[in-house]
């Protein structure tokens, strides 16, 4: 019975301890720099998309001026461009996302009644506005 009792403690430690149970717990892999900057680059394209749809809308409804947007999708490009120099990545390809973009937030702006989201929110066409004003400063 002692026999018994000793073979299946020793049956349960080499189970616990076998490469199969050891694989489970292994800890998942380090994200190497290459990836973590094109993990930051196309947060940063992403976020740089989304703000020149957001600018020329506001152009479109003449909240700011159109080289407002401009001056500002300039400064933002020179920001993604300084992570792009880190890596390698299609610059071909964020041209036609920005330029993508553009025609959006004019097209949003062209459409009847679209404008009226300024006028609703007098506080986000004060925020462009400030927004752009600080691009032009810098």
């Amino acid at each position: 019975m002692k026999k018994r009792i000793i073979l299946i403690a020793i049956a349960v430690a080499l189970a616990a301890f076998s490469p199969s149970a050891m694989a489970q717990q292994a800890d998942p892999p380090i994200q190497g720099l290459s990836a973590k900057i094109k993990q930051k680059y196309l947060e940063h394209r992403a976020k740089l998309v989304s703000r020149v749809k957001d600018i020329y809308f506001a152009v479109g409804c003449k909240i700011v001026p159109s080289e407002a947007g401009s001056r500002s999708l300039t400064r933002k490009e020179s920001e993604l461009a300084q992570i792009r120099d880190q890596t390698v990545f299609d610059l071909k390809e964020d041209q036609e996302l920005v330029e993508a973009a553009k025609q959006e937030g004019l097209e949003r702006a062209a459409k009847p009644g679209a404008c009226e989201f300024y006028r609703r929110h007098p506080d986000a066409a004060e925020a462009m506005r400030r927004a752009a004003d600080d691009d032009a400063k810098q």
